[in-house]
């Protein structure tokens, strides 16, 4: 069960969905088919896969985000913002002119 922010540097507490940003992160499910030792059989099904469920709170959703890694787990990365600058001198270049 969620209980905090998943920034560790945070300390958070989990209080409503309404409040910061969800994650929910797909797992395998168990032992594989092909892996069980039963006999196999046609009403054999492979296990869903696990969902896990982090959570950070508003202040670090704005600077934070939730990256799966590949290994089992995640991984706190940073949210790239692009510069209002740059923003402003793209659509210029591009405005249409009468």
């Amino acid at each position: 069960m969620l209980s905090h922010c998943a920034n560790s540097q945070c300390s958070r507490p989990f209080l409503r969905l309404g409040q910061g940003k969800l994650f929910l992160v797909e797992t395998e499910g168990g032992a594989k088919v092909r892996e069980l030792t039963a006999p196999s059989s046609a009403y054999l099904r492979p296990r869903p896969p696990r969902v896990e469920r982090y959570w950070l709170c508003d202040p670090c959703a704005e600077v934070w985000t939730l990256v799966h890694d590949g290994q089992p787990g995640i991984v706190l990365m940073p949210l790239l913002r692009p510069l209002v600058g740059v923003r402003v001198a793209i659509k210029e270049e591009y405005r249409e002119t009468a």
